[in-house]
């Protein structure tokens, strides 16, 4: 059981790419549109002279508040928050440090609140955590939360089609840490906004990167990825690779991954030979890190060089922590995907010191903060980011709050900062804020990836 949740961790959480992919939104989507433009960092609209309700002082209520959608009153908008449960994962062994999710996130919605709250309405939260195995969790967690809770948008880390449950099945908005695709969006009524650069500019980016860099320049190239939902980014990418003149020598799809690790290794075993067979230099491979990187070393392969695009490499530890490959197979590996700032980086930020500045003066105990620990930091960074842009979202949607309004407004958007990703942005062909991929090399004293050069933009963001 502890090695299939590594993989299933491994596989979507912390990389938010496993198998997930997209940025596109839903064909004919019948939106309002508006005329109101908010700021880059998410203000309110500012007034132009006009008869509308925004045109009111920005310092005062907006007047005629009204219940307009399931989870908004006159005077409160209820947010469902979804949160895997970082504390039960100590018991399989992994300690990504135990934020203290509700108290920050209450910190930061009492200070909002404080000073006007969205345009009048004050911020409520219903937190719910779970474990991460199979769906059966995340789906009652989303009828929870719109049955008996009412919520207007959910805000978390729903894995795979999860979110589905929230944007097609009720029609109600989600803002995720990650995971929006194409098809997804496709589906998704309420829409599916997120924080992390979405997953198929993810492989565009990298892939292109590597071609400009003369990675695959004269190698056998074998391109691979998980499952019949990971297809699609072999798609995406191919034709890059083509027209650059890579030399693609087979393509391999290792299977669905089952709750029988023995036959999940087997499956790649099988994959690393085949590769192997047809003279394979790179292993480019679209979905997760650890399956190859084990299988390698259970080959004591040490003449294929793995290439990922895959963001488990940006989460420092935690990839080596799920992963018995040996050095020799992770230093001839690398990665170009999505940019995660370190601890360092993160901690200077001027949107995380304001986060964190607003939980020391509303009480909450820095010294209990794991500030040494990259991913209790990264968890910070990530909450911190995701709440200000659904904040940003709901304040552009206006006071008449609906699905629709919230999806105008979010489209609105455009460039935005938020808490260490300066060069985010959200538009109406872009829902997923993140745009920044840099490569990642493993580093054997450290004994994790770390990222190498500068930060650079992703596909559609140039």
């Amino acid at each position: 059981m502890k090695k299939l949740l590594a993989f299933l961790l491994a596989f979507a959480i912390f990389a938010a790419a496993c198998g997930d992919d997209g940025d596109s939104p839903a064909d004919g989507a019948d939106v309002d549109t508006t005329d109101e433009t908010p700021t880059d960092d998410g203000d309110e609209p500012t007034d132009d002279g006009g008869d509308d309700p925004l045109d009111d002082p920005l310092d005062e209520p907006v007047d005629e508040l009204t219940a307009s959608f399931r989870g908004v009153t006159e005077d409160s908008i209820t947010i469902g928050i979804a949160a895997i449960d970082t504390e039960a994962l100590l018991d399989f062994g992994y300690d990504l440090g135990n934020v203290p999710l509700e108290p920050l996130l209450q910190s930061w919605a009492d200070t909002l609140n404080e000073n006007g709250g969205v345009l009048g309405r004050s911020i409520e939260f219903e937190i719910d955590i779970f474990l991460p195995i199979g769906d059966l969790p995340s789906q009652e967690i989303c009828l929870r939360q719109m049955e008996d809770e009412e919520v207007f948008v959910v805000i978390g880390q729903f894995l795979a089609n999860n979110p589905l449950c929230i944007t097609e099945q009720y029609g109600h908005p989600y803002v995720g840490h990650f995971g929006e695709t194409p098809e997804r969006q496709e589906r998704s009524e309420g829409r599916f906004f997120a924080t992390e650069i979405s997953q198929m500019p993810q492989r565009i980016g990298g892939v292109t990167r590597m071609i400009e860099d003369g990675d695959l320049d004269g190698k056998a190239v074998a391109l691979s990825w998980q499952n019949q939902a990971d297809r699609v980014y072999a798609e995406g990418v191919r034709p890059i690779l083509e027209a650059a003149g890579v030399n693609i020598v087979v393509e391999i799809e290792v299977g669905e991954t089952s709750e029988d690790q023995v036959a999940n290794d087997a499956d790649w075993d099988i994959a690393i030979e085949r590769a192997k067979s047809e003279g394979t230099e790179v292993l480019l491979h679209l979905s997760g890190i650890t399956g190859p990187l084990d299988a390698m070393g259970r080959a004591e392969e040490r003449d294929i060089t793995l290439a990922f695009t895959n963001g488990q490499a940006a989460d420092g530890t935690t990839v080596v922590s799920q992963s018995t490959s040996p050095d020799y197979v992770r230093e001839n590996s690398f990665a170009v995907t999505t940019y995660k700032p370190s601890a360092e980086v993160g901690l200077a930020d001027p949107g995380v010191i304001q986060c964190l500045d607003e939980y020391e003066a509303w009480g909450g105990a820095m010294d209990e903060l794991e500030m040494d620990n990259d991913d209790f930091v990264n968890g910070i960074v990530n909450w911190c980011r995701i709440f200000r842009l659904t904040v940003a979202i709901l304040e552009a949607a206006g006071p008449e709050l609906t699905p629709e309004t919230f999806i105008t407004g979010g489209e609105s958007l455009g460039p935005i900062v938020l808490p260490a990703m300066p060069e985010g942005s959200v538009t109406p062909d872009k829902h997923s804020a993140g745009s920044e991929l840099i490569r990642y090399v493993y580093d054997t004293e450290l004994g994790q990836y770390v990222a190498t050069g500068d930060p650079f933009l992703g596909a559609f963001d140039q």
